[in-house]
């Protein structure tokens, strides 16, 4: 990252009334798109754009702060950090950016931790059954409780097609999401919140006890299936496998499980659900398309955008197997 934590530090000091506190900035996460550091000295987690250039523009704070704010407000059974200040004065820090509430947790996306490992069946339940029941607590959120953000399962589809096009995307890819894009899964019914990214990495965990459910940059109001068709094409990977820990754990849920539970827990049908995973491949893919476009043109060095570029024709070779046996 480019940006120097000696000058965030300062320039918090500055700027929050309890920044006498500040002791420095320590990095936690570049991530693929917003920046996350801890704030040492007053426990809190400074959030922002990323200091380069970045997968998904624009990068909207106040609009992450005011869902994060939202989900906080109306669907308690999301665990969320602490939501702090907002501030959108680029001269503080040279971007926008907002503060959290440390919590305690690790993330795991590509490796078991070993407090799941020693605990493979139960443990790996209560994980899952941890993970839906926020995820459920959000697709049961009032809709009209979220800020303004909406897109049809049509225009989600139209999304990541004009991301792959752009992004010069395999041609596999491309006729994929021109399929989906004029022939969208059909909805399960009225539009509810959605995360947009609500895989289990994005969870932390303490002690065996889901602490947070992190990175809301896309969640907007929708179909809820976009959420359960994301995290159902984690199965099943194979050597295209990005991020998929857990899942071979014998106290893991299945496919089916998750939809019964799903369907359980919102009453709706899980109807073209093979689809809706479908369209979640295709999103994950248009993203690694991204990355290895902006390395391979030299706009970007990160080299994590250098790998993606070997995983892409593995990715979409599984995702056209399973676009074709989705119909």
């Amino acid at each position: 990252m480019a940006r120097d934590t000696d000058q965030l530090a300062a320039g918090l000091r500055d700027y929050l009334p309890r920044g006498a506190g500040i002791t420095g900035v320590t990095t936690l996460s570049a991530g693929h798109s917003n920046e996350t550091y801890l704030v040492d000295g007053i426990g809190e987690v400074l959030r922002m754009p990323p200091s380069e250039e970045g997968l998904l523009p624009p990068y909207d704070m106040a609009r992450q702060h005011a869902v994060l704010s939202a989900v906080a407000n109306s669907a308690p059974g999301v665990p969320l950090p602490p939501v702090l200040e907002l501030c959108t004065d680029p001269s503080v820090l040279g971007d926008e950016f907002f503060l959290m509430g440390q919590v305690p947790g690790e993330a795991f996306e590509y490796a078991v931790p070993d407090w799941l490992a020693a605990d493979p069946d139960a443990g790996a339940e209560s994980v899952c059954r941890q993970w839906f029941d926020a995820l459920l607590a959000l697709h049961n959120m009032p809709a009209g409780a979220m800020p303004p953000g909406e897109r049809t399962v049509q225009q989600e589809a139209q999304h990541w097609l004009d991301v792959a096009r752009g992004a010069e995307s395999m041609p596999v890819l491309v006729d994929i999401l021109e399929d989906l894009a004029k022939r969208p899964p059909r909805t399960s019914g009225a539009p509810t919140p959605v995360h947009g990214d609500p895989k289990h990495g994005n969870c932390l965990w303490h002690e065996g006890r889901l602490t947070a459910l992190l990175d809301w940059e896309m969640a907007q109001i929708s179909e809820p299936l976009l959420d359960l068709g994301y995290v159902l094409m984690f199965h099943d990977q194979g050597e295209a496998s990005l991020a998929d820990a857990g899942f071979a754990l014998p106290g893991w849920w299945s496919a089916d499980r998750m939809i019964a539970e799903w369907e359980k827990g919102t009453g709706r049908t899980a109807i073209d659900v093979a689809r809706y995973a479908v369209l979640g491949q295709a999103k994950v893919a248009a993203i690694i398309s991204v990355g290895a476009y902006l390395f391979n043109s030299g706009r970007i060095a990160d080299p994590r955008f250098q790998a993606f570029a070997g995983v892409l024709p593995a990715y979409v070779a599984l995702l056209e197997k399973r676009a074709m046996a989705a119909g």
